[in-house]
C-alpha cells in the first residue's frame, strides 16, 4: 500500500528544486491564499471553501482532471498547518494518485502557548520563499 509521504518545509522545498516536474499544491481557502501569502508558482486548489466550509471531493478531484495533472506526477500539498493537506493528500491517492505528500507544519505552522500561529513552524517560520499581494 502506498503511503502518504510526509514532508518539513525545507524537505519539501528541497523535493520542488530536485524534481522541477513536481508540483505545489496549496489547498487553503482563497481568502488565506490572497491575504495571509502563498509560495510563488504554486497551484491553488482549495480543500474547502467558504461559505458553507464543507469538503467537496468530487470537485477537488475533478479540479486535478481539469488541470490535467497526470496521476504519477509528483504532488506536494499544503494548508496552513497539515491537517488539511492531509486529508486532501489521502483523497487524492484514495483516486488513484500515487506520489503524493503534504508539508506537514503548514505555511502558518503549529499553534503557540497563546495561540497565535507562525511562531514555532511552517513555511513561513523556516523562511522559506512566499510572497503576498
Amino acid at each position: 500500500m502506498i503511503k502518504l509521504k510526509s514532508y518539513s518545509p525545507k524537505q519539501a522545498w528541497e523535493q520542488l528544486k530536485s524534481n522541477t516536474r513536481a508540483i505545489l499544491v496549496d489547498v487553503r481557502s482563497g481568502a488565506e491564499n490572497r491575504f495571509v501569502g502563498r509560495v510563488p508558482n504554486s497551484i491553488f486548489i482549495p480543500w474547502l471553501e467558504m461559505p458553507n466550509w464543507q469538503v467537496d471531493e468530487g470537485q477537488f478531484i475533478a479540479t486535478f482532471e481539469r488541470l490535467q495533472i497526470d496521476k504519477n506526477s509528483e504532488i506536494i500539498l499544503i494548508c496552513r498547518s497539515g491537517h488539511r493537506s492531509k486529508d486532501a493528500g489521502n483523497c487524492l491517492m484514495a483516486q488513484g494518485f500515487t506520489n503524493v505528500g503534504h508539508v506537514t507544519t503548514g505555511f502558518e505552522g503549529d499553534l503557540d502557548e497563546n495561540r497565535q500561529r507562525g511562531n514555532i513552524n511552517g513555511w513561513r517560520y523556516d523562511d522559506m520563499p512566499w510572497e503576498q499581494s
